[in-house]
């Protein structure tokens, strides 16, 4: 098996001398998506051409200290072949496949992903491995999102029904990410949309990068013509940007919508599980496809989704630790972990 050794900074494969999504900077790291929690200014980073793209906008990285490689490229580096594989998250994040020279020993590190399909981001593929390092942001079983399609009739619905009654929709989801799916959404029926700057800027990044589907976007300045849509960060909504817009109708785009008091907790009119996170039957899928023959879980309920599939067979453990201690603790009540509310 290839080793794995979890550290305050993130997890490090000390033979590739390779950090995954480090939190500190370090030498050489691999970057599997360009959201804020994944990134460090590493010496040299590792990630796919759209990811650069999105670094360089976002992080002013400079070229010289990116290394994009093209999906399903094989690169080698101190004995081993790696391969990157789009995880379905955002636009450009990437899975990491590495196969060991020596002995053919595999291990695929999913970063954040989500298996259906979106209109912004890759569709994400697997590979087979040893040893699978997942991310488990909603690995308890009462996590199941609608199907895209009931997503976006349900998001549409919410909008139309806005703008029937003279209301301004206001669509709250992380600037990278959410908010160039719910503007393709938009763009795909005819419903024009006003960004955040935030958000504009982003999907500047992404049409640069060659993601199809996003028109230019037009500026959110304080106001919005009647049947526009507005497309903002959640934290943006309580800004003095927005305190000239008053009639609007807010709805969160996330997946913690599944939570019975998300619009309470978010002080929105609806709350719609877009997700860019896998679903707990989107995790047991991946499980399933990749047929490890161990399993280290991060993020979210890492220890609880790590002992359902101990129940099940499957040799799973959280890659921080402390399994045991979980087990005793495993018809406790349901407990969130730790989360922003773009996930």
């Amino acid at each position: 098996m290839i080793e794995v050794i979890h550290c305050k900074n993130g997890l490090w494969l000390p033979q590739a001398d390779l950090w995954l999504d480090p939190r500190r900077a370090v030498d050489r790291a691999f970057i599997s998506h360009a959201h804020s929690d994944h990134v460090s200014r590493s010496r040299k980073v590792l990630c796919s051409p759209v990811t650069r793209v999105l670094l360089r906008h976002r992080y002013k990285m400079p070229d010289g200290q990116i290394e994009p490689v093209d999906f399903h490229q094989a690169v080698e580096h101190r004995g081993f072949r790696m391969r990157l594989l789009p995880a379905g998250h955002i636009a450009g994040s990437a899975m990491l496949h590495l196969t060991r020279l020596s002995d053919r020993a595999t291990l695929l590190y999913t970063g954040d992903f989500k298996l259906h399909a979106s209109r912004t981001a890759e569709t994400a593929q697997l590979m087979q491995a040893d040893t699978l390092v997942m991310e488990t942001t909603f690995g308890k079983p009462r996590f199941v999102f609608p199907g895209p399609l009931e997503l976006e009739a349900r998001l549409l619905g919410f909008v139309r029904d806005a703008l029937d009654h003279q209301c301004t929709p206001v669509l709250l989801g992380y600037s990278l990410g959410k908010a160039q799916e719910a503007m393709a959404l938009m763009a795909s029926h005819g419903i024009p949309t006003l960004l955040h700057p935030a958000a504009a800027a982003m999907t500047d990044a992404c049409r640069e990068a060659g993601v199809q589907g996003l028109p230019s976007p037009d500026l959110f300045t304080g106001s919005a013509a009647p049947g526009q849509v507005v497309i903002a960060a959640p934290q943006t909504i309580r800004s003095r940007l927005f305190q000239g817009l008053i009639k609007r109708r807010c709805a969160m785009l996330s997946g913690w919508a599944l939570e019975p008091n998300a619009i309470h907790r978010y002080r929105v009119d609806a709350a719609i599980p877009l997700s860019d996170h896998a679903d707990h039957p989107g995790l047991l899928e991946c499980v399933r496809r990749v047929a490890p023959k161990r399993i280290l879980t991060v993020h979210g309920y890492a220890r609880e989704f790590a002992a359902e599939l101990r129940r099940t067979g499957w040799q799973a453990w959280s890659a921080s630790g402390g399994d045991q201690l979980e087990l005793a603790l495993d018809d406790a009540p349901n407990r969130l972990p730790a989360r922003r509310p773009d996930k």
